[in-house]
Parts: C-alpha cells; sequence; structure tokens
C-alpha cells in the first residue's frame, strides 16, 4: 500500500489546475455562525454524536458551495475500462491525472455482487470494501455508499419489482430480522472504516434512492410515500441508534426532473430529522443529449433544492449524473462537449452554482455501462468525449481529488437536538385488519408517560416501553364496525419539564379483502363525460389542447381511450370529469397514460402528468403528484386516497398535464382505464 500511496501522491498532475485548494473558510448557513477562525459553527446534524471528522465533512462541503462543485465517480478504482501499469486502476486518473473528489461504492460490494467484494462470502467482502475505501481516503478522496439492496420479501434482486418488500421489513414485518442483519453489515463496514490513526473515516450514505420512479422494489408503484418516508426513518434510526454509526452524513436522493418544484421534490421527505444532503439523481437521453430543455431544467431543479438547503441548514448535491442510463456509446455520441455543458448550467445559474457535489456512475462496461471517457484503451484509444471530460477536469470550478484540503481538520459543533416523536407503524394508509400494532419512538429526551388513542372514541392509553427496539407499543383492536371506514390514532409524549408532544395518523379499517376494483371509465365508446377544462384557452389550458375524443390509435385494455391534442412549450392543461361524486372510503384512483410526441417535438424533461380531486364548496385541489410519462407504453398513474379529506363532496376528478418551458412542437396524450379501488365489504 505504501509503494501506491506514494506513486499517486507524486503523480497528480496539478498542470492547468487553479492555484491552491478550496477557500479555508465561508459561511456555514448553520445558525448563522460563521467559519472565522475563532468560531466554532454549530450543525444541524442528523447525529448529534457525529464523528470529529464527519462534522468536519460536513463543514467543509458547505463552504465549497459556489466555490467549487466537487466530482465524484462511482467505483473510481474498482471498475475501469483502459489498463494502465499504475499500481492503483482508475480511468478518471488515467484521462486527468487526477483522482476524483469523491470515491463511489454501493452496499452490492459488500453482498460480494460487485467489486471489489467476493460472491459467496460477505465477511471477506467487507474487508475488501474497507480496504478500498482506505485506500480512496488515502488517495485524498471522500467516501460516498448507495444502497441497491435485494427485494427481501422475494430474494430477487434491487430491479425485482413482482413484490413490494417495504411492509415487510418495516417493524412487525416477516423480513424485519433480514433487514437488520443487512443493516448491520453496514453498519459494522461503517464502524471499521478507521485511518492510521485510528479515527472514523466519514461516508457519505445515500439509501433507498430514486424512490419516485418504479424500477426498484422501493419505488412508488410498490410503495405508498409513508411507507418510504417510514423505511428511511428506520434506516437512520437503526444505524444510528442502534447500530452506533458515529460516521455517516445521510443523503436523500429522488430522481429529477422536477420543473423547480418544490412539493414534487419533498413528496417522499422524511423530515429534517432525517437528512444532512438534499440530493436528486438526473440522466441525460443517448438518443438527444444537452438539450436546451435538459440543461435549463437541471440547472432549474439544482436552483431549487440549493434555496431549500439554505432554508433547512442543509448540504446541496447532484448525487448521481449522467450522459444517459446506458452512459455513453463508445462512438457516435450526439453531443461530444456533454460535460462542459452540464457544467456551465450549473455554474451560470447563481443558486445551482452552490451545488456542492456531482457524482456520475461507474464505468462497468463500454456497452450500456460507460460514463466517464477513457484514455488509450486496449482496442478503443480515446474516446470522443476525452478532450470535453479534460476541459471539465481543467475548469476552474471542479475540484478533483488533488484539490482537496483541509476536509477533516475543521472544527464544527453539532447542536443539540429538539425533543422528537413519531408513530412508527402503522404508516398512514395502511389497512388496519383485526388489529394494529401501534409503535412510537420518542428521540432526544427520556418521557415521563406516552399514551395512545384513537381520536373521539376513548381517553389516552399508556403505551409501554419495549427496550430491545426503543419503541413504545400498544396494541388496538377496532370494532367490527368501523370497518369500511378510517380511525386517526393519535399518541403523546409528556415530557419532566410539561412539554407534550404528539403525532397522528389516519389508517383504514379493513376485512382482510382485497381491495375492490371499480371501473370507472375506459372510454370505449364516447369519451364518458371528460372534457378540457377551458377548452377555449386561459389559465386552465395554456397547452392549446384540443379534444377530447375517443380513440383507437392506442389502448391499454379494450379498443378505444380518450385522446387530446396539445402543443409544448410550458403550457398545462386538465382533462376532467366534472360532477359530483361519493368517493368516502375510497382507498386510491389508477389511470393509464400514454404520451406520443409529434414529428421533430422535442419534450425538454419530458411531458409530466398528475391526477387530482377537487372537493367542497371551494373545489379545493388535492393530487397525486407528477410523474413523466412514458412514449414507449402506458404508464399507470396512481393517486392514494387514504389521506384526503372531503371524499364525500368531490366535484371533479382530473389528469392535469404540465409541459416542460423548453420543449417545442405539438404532442398528443391518451387517457384509459379510470379505476377506482375501495374496501372489501365487511
Amino acid at each position: 500500500m505504501a509503494a501506491v500511496l506514494i506513486w499517486a501522491f507524486t503523480h497528480f498532475s496539478q498542470t492547468d489546475r487553479p492555484e491552491g485548494g478550496l477557500p479555508a473558510s465561508a459561511d456555514t448557513g448553520q445558525d448563522g455562525a460563521t467559519s472565522d477562525e475563532d468560531q466554532v459553527p454549530v450543525l444541524k446534524l442528523v447525529d448529534p454524536q457525529a464523528s470529529p471528522a464527519t462534522r468536519s465533512l460536513f463543514r467543509y462541503l458547505q463552504e465549497s458551495r459556489g466555490k467549487r462543485i466537487l466530482f465524484g465517480h462511482q467505483h473510481a478504482t474498482t471498475e475501469f475500462i483502459a489498463v494502465t501499469g499504475n499500481p492503483v486502476q482508475s480511468d478518471v486518473h488515467n484521462a486527468t491525472g487526477d483522482f476524483p473528489a469523491i470515491f463511489g461504492w454501493d452496499t452490492l460490494s459488500i453482498e460480494g455482487k460487485e467489486k471489489p467484494g467476493i460472491s459467496g462470502n460477505i465477511e471477506a467482502s467487507r474487508e475488501r470494501l474497507i480496504e478500498k475505501m482506505k485506500e480512496a481516503h488515502k488517495l485524498g478522496g471522500i467516501v460516498a455508499l448507495s444502497t441497491h439492496f435485494p427485494n427481501f420479501a422475494t430474494g430477487g434482486n434491487f430491479y425485482d419489482t413482482s413484490v413490494g418488500a417495504v411492509e415487510h421489513i418495516l417493524p412487525g414485518g416477516s423480513k424485519n430480522a433480514e433487514f437488520n442483519a443487512m443493516l448491520d453489515h453496514v453498519a459494522y463496514v461503517a464502524n471499521h472504516l478507521k485511518d492510521e490513526n485510528g479515527e472514523l473515516i466519514p461516508i457519505l450514505f445515500r439509501p433507498f434512492h430514486e424512490q419516485n420512479g418504479s424500477w426498484f422494489w422501493w419505488g412508488a408503484r410498490l410503495t405508498k410515500t409513508s411507507d418510504y418516508i417510514a423505511l428511511y426513518r428506520y434506516t437512520v434510526e437503526y444505524l444510528r441508534d442502534r447500530a452506533g454509526v458515529r460516521n455517516f452524513l445521510y443523503v436523500f436522493s429522488p430522481n429529477g426532473p422536477f420543473a423547480g418544484d418544490e412539493k414534487t421534490y419533498l413528496a417522499t421527505y422524511p423530515g429534517d430529522e432525517y437528512v444532512d444532503i438534499l440530493g436528486m439523481d438526473q440522466y441525460d437521453n443517448q438518443d438527444h443529449p444537452g438539450t436546451k430543455g435538459f440543461l435549463n431544467g437541471l440547472a432549474r431543479d439544482l436552483a431549487m433544492i440549493n434555496r431549500l438547503a439554505d432554508a433547512k441548514g442543509k448540504i446541496a448535491a447532484l448525487a448521481e449524473f449522467g450522459y444517459s442510463p446506458q452512459g455513453m456509446k463508445t462512438r457516435g455520441n450526439g453531443d461530444l462537449a456533454w460535460f462542459t455543458k452540464v457544467l456551465d448550467a450549473i455554474k451560470n445559474d447563481p443558486d445551482a452554482r452552490r451545488t456542492a457535489y456531482m457524482q456520475t456512475w461507474a464505468n462497468f462496461s463500454t456497452n450500456g455501462n460507460l460514463f466517464v471517457p477513457y484514455k488509450n484503451a486496449a482496442l478503443l484509444g480515446d474516446h470522443e468525449l476525452l478532450p470535453d471530460f479534460i476541459a471539465f477536469y481543467e475548469d476552474e470550478y471542479t475540484a478533483f481529488a488533488g484539490d482537496l484540503s483541509g476536509v477533516y481538520d475543521r472544527k464544527a459543533e453539532a447542536a443539540v437536538k429538539d425533543p422528537f416523536l413519531h408513530i412508527a407503524t402503522p404508516t398512514a394508509g395502511t389497512e388496519v385488519v383485526d388489529s394494529a400494532v401501534i409503535r412510537a419512538r420518542v428521540l432526544h429526551a427520556e418521557p415521563a408517560e406516552v399514551t395512545f388513542a384513537v381520536r373521539g372514541l376513548a381517553e389516552h392509553q399508556p403505551m409501554t416501553l419495549d427496550a430491545d427496539t426503543g419503541y413504545y407499543m400498544a396494541i388496538w383492536q377496532p370494532d367490527k364496525s368501523r370497518i369500511g371506514g378510517n380511525a386517526i390514532i393519535e399518541v403523546k409524549a409528556s415530557l419532566a419539564d410539561g412539554t407534550v408532544l404528539e403525532d397522528a395518523v389516519e389508517i383504514p379499517v379493513g376485512s382482510g379483502e382485497p381491495p375492490v376494483a371499480e371501473l370507472l371509465h375506459d372510454f370505449e365508446s364516447s369519451d364518458e363525460g371528460w372534457t378540457i377544462n377551458n377548452d377555449s384557452g386561459g389559465i386552465w389550458n395554456t397547452a392549446g389542447a384540443a379534444g377530447p375524443e375517443p380513440s383507437t390509435d392506442a389502448a391499454s385494455s379494450g379498443g378505444s381511450s380518450l385522446k387530446a391534442d396539445f402543443q409544448l412549450g410550458g403550457g398545462s392543461f386538465e382533462l376532467a370529469r366534472v360532477g359530483d361524486v361519493d368517493l368516502s372510503g375510497a382507498l386510491a384512483l389508477e389511470a393509464r397514460a400514454l404520451v406520443r410526441l409529434g414529428e421533430s417535438a422535442d419534450a425538454g424533461n419530458g411531458v409530466r402528468a398528475k391526477l387530482y380531486v377537487k372537493t367542497g364548496d371551494s373545489w379545493a385541489w388535492t393530487d397525486s403528484g407528477e410523474k413523466v410519462l412514458d412514449e414507449g407504453g402506458f404508464l399507470t398513474l396512481r393517486f392514494d386516497l387514504s389521506n384526503v379529506g372531503g371524499l364525500e363532496a368531490v366535484r371533479a376528478i382530473g389528469l392535469q398535464i404540465l409541459t416542460d418551458p423548453d420543449s417545442k412542437g405539438t404532442a398528443s396524450i391518451w387517457l384509459d382505464e379510470v379505476t377506482l379501488y375501495r374496501p372489501a365489504a365487511p
């Protein structure tokens, strides 16, 4: 190892780089404290007992914002295309003479499913990963760890979406012990990752990312928002409070685009208590890379996230990005200046430029997994984007490992946490049959008493502390007469100083039978009363939409669907069914939708859609949140109604379609199979 490190430190090529590292001091954005030498900032961290180096890393990243953006690479030294004579292999180093500022790995390495792990031997895999992380630390880099856990319910991999697993791995679930065992392996790596002085090496830990997509088992198609939030919270609490991990900064990272909308971005946010870094994942399109729509949309989203980070005392990051989900082609790429275009889009926006780091994916292969251009690879030569990547490296705004200094020697304190109460189970919208185990956590306080009640039914009853798990627990058995309705469970924690903490969750009471699907509209013979809201234009139709009408051009089932044509360019419109209807007790609303672009059209960051209901005399709007529609086939849009009020007086249901400001041309949408889900009859 010593020879490797001597080689590395003497082979950082600093030619054409700006002189010096990142600034030694800057405003931390934490509680108004600055980083002047005589002041020690107080940081609002997830872990109030975070190690000194972890606190320093947070401060360092906060101080780097707006000055330089750190570049990261997944599997920077364990996957590569070009093989050199250097002791440490790295496509980034081979291309630039420097290593990335951030070295990323995944829990798949712990399982032995990715390098440096060994298949079938978790214990050996953990040790090998620890050694590579230590090497990265000695090379001057920051360590990051993402998660792609297996589907614990099926035994399949992280792409197995045949069965949702989240409800099975939360407390009380049949696979909770297996999930805990996996978290123990993660904790082992964290707790044994120490430098030559025995000090813990910090890790940027990014669990369950891209949760708003549908491609992972923890994604939106199979996981209620409340379950995802519970999962993220459970993961943090287990690692921090039970496994004693003190060197994690926790990264929240849904998949973009968000059209700059805070509500969409925060839809699955577990709360300030559980997140240190506000991140996002975003890939471009291999067929149409570097469009104005993509670049402007990325900058707009990062600007929004940075403003949120400022308001919350967090760090903003582009936690995962790339040329496309498939990476770059070996040749024939559509944009040979893509890296510098992305960088320019970020640094030219006054808010987006405050993004602390940007990390791209691994160079697993040249066939669908190539994210950093190679140099002088056998039989390949130099990649066609290599000159642009070198220009990206040479830009004074990017920071690589050789630019970092003093990352772990900054003084910082962690703020004392306020007492916090939350109900862990049942999660909002979870159907209760026969009985419910109520679990609540009280954090950062020793309560004198914790009680629960069902709102409007009875007095509060005491809950009992389970010392093994840290949960206050009780069992509630609903009366059979409540089947088909909802109940609100309230928990209160009384502290010694008289403070009372409260939390509540609304849950449906069911019979245990599967929900009943009621097909509301299939458009086989007519538009069934659906119209375009304000089809003559105006604020409800700024996309020039026309129609709708039954169409046989595309259908999710049967032979027909509802079609509308519209203009791209930033406008929106609504397909709506106006009319009073009682949806009380309904669990969910679903619809299937498909979009197709006209000739030469550019959708920018995509055509987005959301289901909505308007309720009550004020026609109050509640929606499902946005999803990007797919040109390849019908996409299921699902709206969880379990916590929507006023369903007894629904005035309209509909689908809002939103276009990107940088899109252009025309498009069409097909709507089909509008379906309502209700609890089974008692």
